[in-house]
């Protein structure tokens, strides 16, 4: 599914739910991405406060439940009985509805009875609100959690997501580290030592790219 179909359905399900304070994703794409960098979907949650958590790559145990769920899911939706993405989507819904609200546990409890307070999250959201509820600090707290490396190329500039920053001809072919300054929102880039020797403002942090899911789009990361 295409990165801002899954967004679009992340929040209708924000909408009828609230905000998580956490949310356990996948490593490939479009939660992860084949480097190591954050998603511009990471990025994005973060900004609304909830807490990413990514599983070790290859080790579907440590979400098990959740992949026995989909397994359930595909086996009461059918998926290769339907004849379009809208009747699938139709037979998701009556599945998790049957899932959350008629299933019973051998406590002869359904979901809906076993977790009242999922239908009292405090944590409301609106999609048309997105803007004012995303934070850069947020984000910007997320991202500073990353440490990368580069090798500066010839012209004295480094590839970093989706943009490039220069660091000067003086350090070709030198390998430095990069982390955000989470205070001034600042690329501080480093040499082998552990000196530094540029700054720059993180061009990543903006949300009209984070948004739109755009980070990669421009260069490569």
């Amino acid at each position: 599914m295409p990165p801002l179909l899954v967004k679009a359905s992340i929040q209708q399900a924000f909408e009828t739910w609230g905000l998580p304070l956490a949310l356990r994703v996948d490593n490939g794409a479009p939660w992860g991405t084949s480097k190591v960098v954050p998603s511009a979907l990471a990025l994005w949650l973060s900004g609304l406060g909830i807490h990413v958590i990514y599983g070790r790559p290859a080790c579907s145990t440590d979400n098990a439940i959740v992949e026995r769920d989909h397994g359930v899911l595909v086996r009461w939706a059918e998926p290769e009985r339907q004849p379009h993405f809208a009747a699938l989507q139709e037979r998701l819904e009556w599945a998790a509805d049957t899932q959350r609200e008629r299933y019973r546990s051998p406590q002869h409890l359904t979901r809906a009875e076993a977790y009242p307070a999922l239908y009292t999250n405090p944590r409301t959201y609106q999609r048309q609100r997105d803007a004012q509820l995303w934070d850069k600090q947020r984000a910007a707290c997320f991202l500073s959690s990353y440490t990368f490396q580069r090798k500066v190329e010839k012209n004295g500039r480094i590839s970093l997501m989706a943009n490039t920053y220069s660091v000067g001809q003086a350090f070709a072919r030198r390998i430095v580290t990069i982390q955000l300054d989470v205070q001034t929102h600042e690329w501080v880039i480093s040499d082998e030592y552990g000196i530094e020797i540029r700054r720059h403002l993180s061009k990543e942090l903006d949300y009209a790219l984070i948004s739109n899911l755009q980070l990669a789009k421009r260069h490569k990361g």
